[in-house]
């Protein structure tokens, strides 16, 4: 298999992982159901989170990505389509509008904060999910998708998930780690 063919199946794999855990993640609890809500025509775009819930988009700055990936980053981009009452989402992505990667993905969750019944739906969705060997201060239950780019972590009253993309497979879970623990930081 070309170089070429593992990077697009690699991909494809992780941008699939990446839906199918959006789609998992229950609103209310309970299992598997969407909690992507559906846009009306007069739905308003909200840009940032909610006073009241926590923003993603502050948890980790475009600057100190681009310390943890070696990229320079643009700021964080609200997630409005995904997010919802009971969790929130944001995406970094290269500022240069020319290079695809790397792409961070955070979802601070609290409407359906259990962080082992998520294991239980991603191992479900993606096949086994394996600990994380690096530690993350303030969080428990840290877990890693196969690929080690994406994943789960409870922080106090919250299951965050962080899904780090990248077109090779060079340390992915030692950035990813590097993401999750600003997360926890911020959350703590």
């Amino acid at each position: 298999m070309s170089v070429r063919s593992t990077r697009l199946r690699t991909v494809a794999l992780v941008a699939a992982s990446v839906a199918v855990l959006a789609a998992c993640t229950p609103a209310g609890g309970g299992l598997a159901t969407t909690a992507s809500p559906t846009p009306t025509a007069s739905a308003e775009v909200v840009e940032a989170a909610p006073p009241g819930t926590p923003d993603p988009c502050a948890a980790v700055s475009a600057a100190r990505l681009a310390e943890i990936t070696g990229a320079e980053m643009a700021p964080g981009v609200f997630n409005s389509s995904l997010s919802n009452e009971g969790r929130n989402l944001c995406s970094w992505r290269p500022k240069d509008e020319n290079i695809s990667y790397p792409q961070i993905t955070v979802e601070i969750n609290w409407g359906f904060p259990d962080v082992e019944e998520h294991r239980e739906l991603a191992a479900a969705a993606v096949g086994e999910v394996a600990d994380s060997e690096s530690e993350v201060e303030g969080a428990t239950g840290v877990y890693f998708l196969p690929g080690n780019r994406t994943l789960g972590m409870g922080v106090g009253d919250y299951f965050v998930k962080v899904s780090y993309l990248h077109g090779t497979n060079g340390a992915m879970g030692a950035r990813t780690i590097d993401v999750a623990r600003e997360v926890a930081a911020y959350l703590n």
